[in-house]
């Protein structure tokens, strides 16, 4: 310590938190990078939802919770819409990557009952 309220030449890994007030050693979030306060040596994410993403990106046939809202929401519309605007609203939701969907303009599609 050099004067009054120096900290102490802690090691770069345990140097004391002020926001957390946390003096044990710091880790790396495997997901965003940031630094936090490694309350167990195994520890890789910072917060859970930095774990969920993790796992959401490493199986990605896994929908996030607000793909699954907005596919509640459409489904509890009350407008009526075409069936090629319904397949683009889908696609928007489950896989914006993929290119749009083309209407088909012509006589609409009927199936046959017979």
């Amino acid at each position: 310590m050099d004067g009054p309220g120096a900290l102490p030449n802690f090691p770069t890994s345990q140097r004391p938190n002020v926001l957390t007030g946390w003096e044990g050693e710091m880790g790396t979030c495997s997901y965003c990078g940031s630094r936090f306060p490694l309350t167990r040596s195994t520890r890789k994410y910072c917060t859970p939802r930095c774990k969920t993403n993790a796992c959401l990106d490493r199986n990605p046939s896994r929908m996030r919770a607000a793909e699954v809202r907005a596919l509640y929401e459409l489904l509890e519309e009350e407008s009526v819409i075409t069936v090629d605007a319904l397949r683009e609203r889908l696609r928007r939701i489950i896989a914006p990557e993929r290119p749009a969907i083309e209407a088909v303009i012509g006589e609409p599609y009927v199936p046959r009952m017979d």
